[in-house]
């Protein structure tokens, strides 16, 4: 069924719909909530539609959901020339006119509809949180996931990443706190600047598209502009700001931890940092710093050690290094839809390693 063309009455009227506003079908609630974030557009229709289903049915069941209907049902007849619905006995169906029921469902949605806002203004007045959002977002090694905030902004997040929503997202700000790497296409609205906190700089934007790497345990943290601007804001020194410009990326060194800064506060405050174009794939012309976003491994000149960290998030593996000097090799490359070993065996065609492998711990040595 093709519910891109789905009004407000057409999600209200559909079974596995209602279901999923009622919560009483898992495979519905599945189906529905991937397919609101794979169909951003129709979000204004899908909550209407859902306060909608909601109000009538009061938080009842789907059979009090259908009596609320027959009751209708029984009211228009008062008001139509349409032949008076015939109720048999409880045992026996009831013969109700479809259109009937449709007419009085959309005569209900109509004024329901009308409602919804001044209801929604005295959830507000009452200071009641009503958020369908989680606070926190997290995309295990291994995986990736795209989801959409209650903004319409979309986010695309990385293996082993994680992403906390503030509270009041939406309401009074729209701020999140990013451990990890997120692909970011914000909905612009000036008057809540959208801020993305990490652990060494702070992100401001109003709407645009970006992309943040941010790993704690790495050694730099980068933001890549594709289009809009940021507005970049370091930890340690909150007097700069740093504006961005599309087809540019900022590359920091991370800080010191907070308990060191005291004996490195001189090194924390000269971080130097640096602002390049960013690069591309010289077989395809696609962006290096978003070819994870298409699940594409891109290795652009990063030591071993790099790439290893790279790799455990990947494929959700821990690599161990027997030889320090194995480190230091560096590699440019990419995969498409590759495994660990066949990962690893074409990088020991460049520079010369063994590896072992016991499930999902790897040892990489010289020997």
């Amino acid at each position: 069924m093709n519910y891109a063309n789905f009004e407000v009455e057409d999600f209200a009227q559909d079974p596995s719909f209602r279901n999923y506003c009622l919560g009483t079908n898992e495979t519905d609630s599945g189906f529905w909530s991937q397919w609101c974030t794979d169909n951003p557009d129709k979000r204004q229709e899908v909550e209407q539609a859902k306060q909608l289903v909601l109000l009538l049915s009061g938080g009842h069941s789907e059979l009090q959901l259908q009596q609320d209907k027959i009751l209708f049902q029984s009211i228009s007849n008062q008001y139509t020339e349409e032949e008076p619905v015939n109720y048999a006995d409880e045992n026996d169906q009831m013969e109700v006119p479809v259109r009937h029921i449709n007419r009085i469902w959309w005569v209900a949605a109509s004024i329901i509809v009308l409602l919804v806002p001044l209801y929604l203004w005295y959830l507000q007045n009452e200071q009641t949180e009503i958020s369908p959002y989680e606070l926190a977002k997290t995309s295990k090694p291994g995986e990736r996931k795209s989801f959409q905030l209650p903004d319409g902004s979309t986010v695309k997040l990385n293996a082993g990443s994680t992403i906390d929503i503030d509270a009041g997202f939406n309401t009074h700000n729209r701020e999140v706190t990013l451990q990890g790497e997120a692909f970011f296409d914000v909905t612009h609205d000036s008057s809540k600047p959208f801020i993305i906190h990490t652990h060494s700089m702070d992100i401001r934007v109003l709407g645009t598209v970006f992309n943040v790497k941010a790993y704690p345990e790495d050694k730099i943290t980068e933001t890549s502009l594709l289009e809009g601007a940021v507005e970049i804001t370091m930890k340690n020194d909150k007097r700069e700001k740093i504006i961005l410009k599309p087809n540019q990326k900022i590359i920091l060194p991370v800080i010191a931890p907070v308990e060191k800064q005291e004996t490195q506060t001189a090194a924390v405050e000269q971080a130097p940092f640096v602002i390049t174009s960013l690069s591309y794939n010289k077989t395809d012309s696609s962006l290096t710093e978003i070819s994870w976003t298409e699940n594409r491994l891109v290795l652009n000149d990063n030591s071993f050690e790099e790439v290893a960290a790279i790799l455990e998030r990947w494929y959700d593996v821990d690599i161990v290094f027997r030889d320090d000097a194995v480190k230091q090799f560096r590699y440019t490359a990419t995969f498409d839809q590759k495994t660990i070993d066949q990962v690893l065996k074409a990088l020991q065609l460049s520079r010369h390693f063994e590896y072992s492998r016991n499930g999902d711990d790897i040892i990489i040595s010289n020997k």
